[in-house]
């Protein structure tokens, strides 16, 4: 028997304001449902063409199902399914069929849309049975969803029943107070209950274990979980709606081993498997249905959209998408109209978001005393310190904020909390032939800073229609509006650590502050007010548009034999403006009657507009064919092609002197060529061209074989290394299928598999690597007149080919207990050879700045992944709880011709037999004590001054002093070890969420806010009131000196002092929800009532507890923007 299907809830975010976007939207929106409706007309009644004689009636339901596409559910006790019958229909409906075939028995029917549901007619109570006792109640899934054409019945009487209506509510009489009811229903565990003289019985049924039967979607299709021998992890779209965020990669944190998604501000990132070059990003290559899409618009979907997502992490599975799967695929599928009756969804809710962390600053008066100590311990006498005790009690007191002031410029520019706002609303059904979904979606995020925000809106149409029983066409369209207004001041948070809180921000007489240190300002400490800077200096905004939509046709000609074809077009514009204000000066509050302070006005106003946008076209074409034989030899073949071409532009223009502030056209600038900021664009282009092909088989379902390949070209190559080519091959072996553990009644599955294969990274090479290029940026003098030349930029090597990986993988999964204990483990090695490497065998007396690249650098990275799941149903009470762990470690095994490493950049490396991107610096081992100091236990660096309190850095050659030599190898920015944690519980109508992440083995490097506490005359942070003293050794800052002090500048050295633990473990989100009971929400007209409450990064446990403002999520300790932590209440309505 077929399992049932439940209908998927459909949700979009939307809101009530109405923009001109939105009437794009709209007409999108119009267009689509016009394309539903006129397709409607291919829906016409299926008529059936049948004739047997002395068949089983089951054999008659597989021929009824195959012939008219409907799906037949029956309980076993219903009917008699080997009951011989003959049949001869010719051009008739359903129902004559059906009225023929159970007419004079005791099977009745029911149709819901394409579903037939057989029960057992009900019985005439004769007056021997007048003793009945009456029952009604609701069955639901274990969501509360309703269950129609559910079996309820008296067991000791199993000719006495009923089915359960389309809101799953039933009512049966049986023949006693004590008679024993019956439920079961296909695909759900049967359930029997006691009446026990009651009148109302509402029953929760449970699904039945269908893990193994699940369909995954993978490159070009779709298999059964069972079947899979490659690495291949799904997220059901159900899960991210159950955690409402903005952001799919937030819903995913966490769920996923190998998966590392970290959630930073400016993008939220994602890496399978670690990082594999040191040439580009390791990024994975996005797929939304079925066509190659950019990690912003990935990003930007609304999660509530997905009906799943699948993570191809090793060669078998990914090597089917060539040259752009190195480092994973991530395959989107959006939702879709099915065959039921019209449904509408709505979705809203409404949240606020605050800061995870902000710094922690100190205050005017700490600020005064530690500047002090830092003085005094360079040096300076009292009388010539920058501030007396009495003026650090002036800013204490604070009596005098027009000279004394306590400026905290977080609380003084940022918003304590900002709100947002997330609506949807989704129509979708169908009918035999046609199916449909159309939604529209907003949300609104505010930001901290005043004046700024995003608005985004999505749209998505998605039809299906089977014009021919051979032919189905589909389109798609999505469509995803972004717009973002910022101030041109004040949002970085650089700017608020850069100004002490001795500055005036405003002064009591309303002018901006023009005195720090109880002294007047200088113009440049004046124009560096964040606060002034954030209401005056400007405005902008930018636009984003991006479109992605196809069309499909799949012809089905002979069985077996499935022809798919796909023409898809992907635009995306990007759209920026900003304006940047003229400033009237700002007076002076000692001189009030001198005018403006001198370089404080700015007189030219300027305007900028940036546009870009490209767009590509995609063509996809691939032939299945499957077929079984004998019933237990299951072959299929797929072969394709793939081609794209794709073109870029962009425009950029900039104009000064602006007669007013409120001009938005730049022709209203200057035409000065002097007063042109820059005009500029670009025009760039890409084609490539693929073949592809896929052959697999499988014995019974116990042995199981899979090889792919795929042929790439690319335009980005010269003639020599333009085809790359990729093959794989998987197998797997279930040995729980095997007759020898046929005895183990608990064991469901125990798959074995292996998979080797190679991809291609062409993400490592530029459009034009393989061209000499030439730059206009050059001049030469010639007899008085400065002409423009052409300058050689770099250098082509037309040998130049493709970066490519190769991965090993043995996993294994198990299943226990009808899916009670899941556990997967893969061990895994992958090694990306051919990495480009800048040469540096070029003598600089060529004057080549850019010199080219070879394919010489190889990476190796190895790990191991696991996930152990555990879930269970007691009575009413429904939980589950997963663990998942991925191990790995990276390292680069050789850089060509010879060479150990690369010349470090800043405070990175790479060095062979280290990872990626290591943290080279001087080991730091604590700090100088007096005791070293008195044993003269101190090494020499380049005749500093050492004493004691300073940082102590390590020989690591044993020369006696620090030099360069010394630097090392001290850590990494990639994580090691990643974990995560998901618990769901349900009882009855309520439901509580919890997912957990953490990171293990990473560092930090906290430059100059961290290592220099008056950097740039930096505002310190508290826990840097901490410092060396005498009598504080154990302080965890070094001992304080001025910031031209040669001892300053040596503690701020580039040293593993500096480096932060940033392992933690983050409560990702907490979600508790309630569904209310059936029959209140059909009380109300509804289908489906849930309310919800939910929170994101509301704790975290870090690694280091020295900077308690510290954010372990961020990558670095200057100019970061803010993590949010988010509170968020809405709920959910089904019509």
């Amino acid at each position: 028997m077929k399992k049932k299907q439940k209908p998927w809830v459909w949700t979009l975010h939307t809101h009530k304001r109405a923009l001109r976007i939105m009437k794009a939207i709209v007409v999108l929106f119009l267009i689509g449902i016009v394309q539903a409706y006129s397709a409607t007309s291919y829906s016409q009644e299926k008529q059936v063409n049948l004739k047997l004689n002395n068949v089983k009636i089951i054999q008659v339901i597989s021929a009824l199902e195959e012939q008219s596409n409907y799906k037949f559910f029956f309980s076993p006790q219903s009917m008699d399914v080997n009951q011989t019958v003959s049949i001869d229909a010719k051009n008739e409906n359903i129902e004559d069929v059906l009225d023929e075939l159970f007419g004079q028995s005791n099977v009745a029917y029911r149709i819901i849309d394409n579903q037939v549901i057989l029960t057992t007619k009900e019985v005439t109570v004769t007056n021997a049975q007048q003793q009945t006792h009456k029952i009604s109640g609701s069955v639901v899934d274990v969501n509360g969803e309703p269950l129609p054409g559910v079996n309820v019945y008296e067991k000791s009487n199993p000719t006495n029943g009923v089915i359960t209506g389309i809101d799953g509510t039933y009512s049966i009489e049986v023949s006693s107070v004590d008679a024993i009811l019956a439920f079961s229903y296909i695909g759900f565990e049967p359930q029997e209950v006691n009446v026990s003289s009651r009148t109302t019985i509402d029953i929760t049924l449970v699904e039945e274990f269908t893990d193994l039967n699940e369909v995954v979607v993978v490159g070009y299709g779709t298999k059964k979980k069972v079947n899979l021998t490659g690495a291949v992890a799904t997220i059901e779209g159900q899960a991210l709606e159950n955690r409402p965020t903005d952001n799919i990669l937030k819903s995913l944190q966490g769920t996923v081993p190998g998966v590392t998604i970290i959630d930073r501000p400016g993008g939220t990132s994602i890496n399978i498997r670690g990082r594999g070059t040191f040439a580009g990003a390791s990024s994975p290559l996005y797929i939304v249905d079925g066509i190659e899409v950019s990690s912003d618009f990935f990003n930007n979907l609304d999660p509530t959209t997905v009906e799943n997502i699948s993570f191809l992490k090793d060669a078998a599975s990914a090597s089917i998408y060539g040259a752009k799967a190195a480092y994973g695929v991530v395959l989107v599928t959006t939702k879709q109209g099915k065959k039921e009756a019209l449904r509408v969804t709505y979705n809203g809710s409404y949240g606020a978001q605050k800061a995870t962390y902000l710094p922690e600053v100190l205050n005017s008066w700490q600020y005064a005393d530690m500047y002090r100590t830092s003085e005094l311990n360079s040096g300076i006498e009292e009388a010539n310190l920058r501030y007396s005790t009495q003026d650090v009690q002036k800013y204490k007191d604070g009596s005098d904020p027009d000279l004394y002031p306590n400026s905290n410029w977080f609380d003084l520019v940022l918003e304590p909390s900002a709100m947002f706002t997330k609506h949807s609303l989704n129509i979708s059904g169908g009918a035999e032939r046609v199916q449909y979904l159309f939604g529209i979606g907003y949300q609104r995020d505010e930001s901290l800073t005043p004046g700024e925000g995003t608005d985004r809106y999505n749209f998505l149409s998605k039809t299906s229609a089977d014009l021919k029983d051979w032919l189905t066409v589909s389109t798609n369209i999505n469509f995803i509006y972004k717009k973002y207004d910022r101030t041109l001041g004040g949002a970085s948070l650089t700017e608020f650590l850069r100004v002490p809180p001795t500055q005036v921000a405003r002064h009591t007489n309303g002018e901006w502050g023009s005195i720090r240190d109880f002294r007047q300002a200088t113009a440049e400490e004046i124009n560096y007010n964040p606060l002034r800077t954030l209401m005056e200096k400007g405005r902008g905004n930018s636009d984003t548009r991006h479109l992605l939509t196809n069309m499909m046709a799949i012809l089905k000609p002979f069985e077996g034999f499935k022809f798919t074809n796909q023409l898809a077009y992907n635009y995306y514009d990007y759209r920026s403006f900003s304006f940047q204000n003229t400033m009237e000066g700002v007076p002076s509050y000692l001189n009030p009657n001198g005018g403006t302070i001198p370089g404080t006005a700015s007189d030219v106003n300027q305007m900028d507009n940036y546009w870009l946008y490209n767009e590509k076209l995609i063509y996809d074409g691939w032939i299945n064919y499957d077929r079984e034989i004998n019933g237990v030899h299951n072959i299929g073949v797929m072969i394709g092609m793939h081609a794209d071409s794709w073109h870029q532009k962009h425009l950029d223009v900039g104009r000064k002197l602006f007669p007013s502030n409120d001009m938005n056209a730049i022709d209203g600038g200057s035409t000065d060529p002097d007063n042109q900021l820059t005009t500029e664009g670009s025009f760039t282009e890409e084609t490539s061209l693929s073949y592809f092909g896929r052959a697999t088989y499988d014995y019974n379902g116990r042995y199981l074989l899979e090889a792919n390949f795929r042929a790439d070209a690319s335009s980005r190559f010269a003639n020599v290394g333009k085809w790359g080519y990729f093959p794989s091959v998987s197998a797997g072996w279930r040995l729980s299928e095997e007759a020898f553990m046929s005895d183990i009644n608990w064991l469901d599955n125990l798959k074995i598999r292996a998979s080797w294969g190679k991809n291609g990274n062409i993400k490592s090479v530029g459009l034009y690597d393989t061209y000499d290029t030439f730059s206009g940026a050059g001049t030469v003098y010639n007899g008085g007149t400065v002409l423009p030349i052409l300058v050689e930029g770099r250098i082509a090597n037309s040998n130049l080919t493709w970066e490519k990986t190769t991965t090993t993988d043995i996993g294994f999964d198990l299943s226990i207990n009808k899916g009670i204990i899941g556990f997967v483990f893969d061990y895994y090695t992958r090694v990306t050879d051919d990495i480009l490497v800048e040469q540096t065998d070029i003598p600089t007396e060529t004057g080549i700045s850019n010199l080219p690249y070879k394919n010489v650098g190889k990476v190796k990275n190895n790990g191991i992944e696991l996930a152990l799941t555990h879930q269970n149903q007691i009575g009413d009470f429904s939980y589950s709880v997963g663990v998942n762990m991925a191990y790995m470690n990276n390292e680069i095994t050789d850089l060509g011709d010879g060479i150990d490493k690369l010349p470090p950049s800043s405070y990175w490396i790479n060095q062979v037999g280290q990872p990626i991107g290591s943290f080279y610096m001087y080991e730091a081992d604590g700090l100088y004590s007096t005791e070293d100091i008195a044993n003269g236990d101190v090494v020499e660096f380049g005749g500093y001054e050492i004493e004691a309190g300073m940082v102590k850095l390590v020989d690591q050659n044993g020369d006696g002093e620090i030099t360069g030599e010394d630097r090392t190898i001290v850590g990494s920015d990639v994580p090691d070890l990643t974990y995560g944690l998901n618990i769901d519980l349900n009882y009855k109508g309520f439901n509580l969420s919890m997912i957990g992440q953490g990171i293990s083995g990473v560092k930090v490097y906290m430059d100059n806010e961290a290592s220099q506490a008056f950097f740039n005359s930096s505002v310190p942070r508290e826990w840097q009131l901490d410092n060396w003293t005498p009598e504080n050794q154990d302080a965890q800052y070094p001992k304080l000196f001025k910031e031209n002090d040669l001892r300053y500048q040596y503690n701020s050295i580039q040293s593993s002092y500096w480096l932060f633990n940033a392992n933690y473990f983050r409560i990702k989100n907490i979600t508790l929800g309630y569904t209310f009971p059936q029959h209140i929400s059909n009380s109300i007209g509804l289908e489906k009532l849930r309310v919800f409450v939910s929170g994101d990064n509301l704790f975290t446990i870090s690694g280091d507890k020295r900077m308690k403002d510290f954010d372990p999520e961020r990558s670095s300790g200057r100019g970061y923007q803010l993590n949010m932590k988010t509170y968020t209440a809405g709920v959910s309505v089904t019509f």
